[in-house]
């Protein structure tokens, strides 16, 4: 080998070395190059991992948030809805109930108002029997039938006036002691009232109601005091009206009785006929309508001077007229039928005949008769009839004993 092809394949290995050095070289920096390119595409695929992560997390809390949100809403219109459908219900069980407690008093009011009616036409068939039987033996029990229709109008006018009704009867103008009067014909032991005189005139238009009441007081007055005792009745006249006081001396009311009919007669306490339940006394609530309506007060106390009840109807100078202004009617324009005087409880036959007896305006009244002494010796002859007094003892009795079986509280 010449010197010259050994220089020549010595520069060309050496010029092959540094290409292969130099590309060595390069590819070095390129390897650095490209795992720098990685690792700043793996820090930026980091980041953006961190940043999608960072962003899953707060969508969740967002989405969670949404979630919170809807359920929330969710059960406040399940709440809305539940409210909504309690309210329906509950307007519905109130319309309801004011249907059925309307009907009831519909009922009620048109049952009391037949019966009123239908006793009226009775009382007409009877007094007109009465009439024409004066000296007939029927005539006592004409009256008695007379004097329990009287009572079984005045239990259905009751039952009427709790359920929203009118009395129903209409009278003239009539003294204050004609009002009491025509009470007393509409209680069952009617014998054993004592009353005074009171000139005093009411309206029109409020006879009926004070007729009702008094006798609605009467009555339980009669009904819880001894069958021994009387019922008295006085008149205090004042510069603003009237009062009827009724005394008896009869069982008194308890502390609670009293209270609850004072709250019942003032108008406290109003009733209806829905509240009274199964077996109804309508005698104070029944007083109470009419003195809210018509305007006139009743009060109950005790005890009285003989260790009873008193109560009392105080009329207003609204309802009273002067004497100048009293109407007296004809009995032709009477709308109701005249009670007869029935034959009073004795054992010895009456000393006169029997009368009808009414007041001026025509109101139907019983009033106590002069009776012959039990030691007296009995005229048998002229018009005297035993067997009706006897009648009338019998019915007496008979009304007593259903009065002492009676145990309830005060309010008939």
């Amino acid at each position: 080998m010449t010197p010259t092809l050994a220089v020549f394949l010595f520069s060309t290995a050496t010029v092959v070395l540094i290409g292969a050095v130099a590309v060595a070289v390069q590819a070095l920096r390129n390897e650095r190059r490209i795992r720098g390119h990685l690792a700043v595409a793996e820090r930026e695929l980091h980041a953006k991992d961190l940043a999608m992560e960072q962003m899953s997390l707060a969508n969740a809390e967002d989405l969670r948030a949404r979630e919170h949100e809807a359920l929330v809403a969710v059960q406040a219109a399940e709440e809305r809805t539940a409210a909504q459908l309690e309210a329906a219900q509950e307007t519905t069980r109130a319309q309801v109930s004011a249907d059925a407690r309307a009907a009831t008093s519909n009922a009620v009011r048109a049952f009391g108002t037949t019966v009123v009616s239908l006793g009226a036409d009775v009382g007409q068939v009877v007094s007109n029997a009465l009439r024409e039987n004066r000296n007939d033996e029927v005539y006592a029990t004409l009256t008695r039938i007379d004097h329990t229709v009287q009572q079984m109008i005045r239990q259905a006018q009751a039952y009427v006036i709790v359920s929203g009704g009118l009395p129903g009867r209409r009278w003239p103008q009539q003294t204050v002691g004609d009002v009491v009067g025509g009470a007393t014909g509409r209680v069952r032991d009617y014998l054993r009232v004592r009353t005074g005189h009171c000139e005093q005139v009411v309206i029109s238009r409020a006879v009926e109601p004070l007729v009702h009441t008094v006798a609605t007081l009467l009555d339980n007055a009669l009904r819880y005091s001894p069958p021994s005792s009387f019922v008295d009745i006085s008149y205090q006249q004042g510069h603003h009206g009237v009062t009827v006081i009724i005394d008896d001396a009869g069982v008194r009311m308890s502390r609670e009785q009293m209270e609850e009919a004072r709250q019942v007669l003032s108008g406290e306490r109003v009733i209806d006929i829905n509240a009274l339940g199964p077996s109804p006394r309508v005698g104070f609530p029944g007083v109470a309508a009419l003195a809210r309506r018509y305007g006139f007060a009743a009060y109950v106390d005790g005890p009285n001077i003989y260790g009873g009840t008193r109560a009392m109807v105080f009329v207003p100078a609204a309802l009273l007229v002067t004497a100048t202004e009293v109407h007296h009617p004809k009995h032709a324009e009477v709308p109701e039928p005249v009670a007869p005087q029935p034959v009073p409880e004795a054992a010895a036959p009456e000393p006169e005949a029997v009368e009808h007896e009414r007041t001026t305006g025509g109101l139907p009244k019983r009033t106590r008769r002069a009776i012959t002494p039990a030691d007296a010796p009995a005229d048998t002859g002229g018009l005297a009839r035993p067997e009706l007094a006897a009648a009338w003892h019998s019915g007496s009795r008979h009304g007593r004993a259903a009065a002492a079986r009676s145990t309830k509280g005060h309010d008939s």
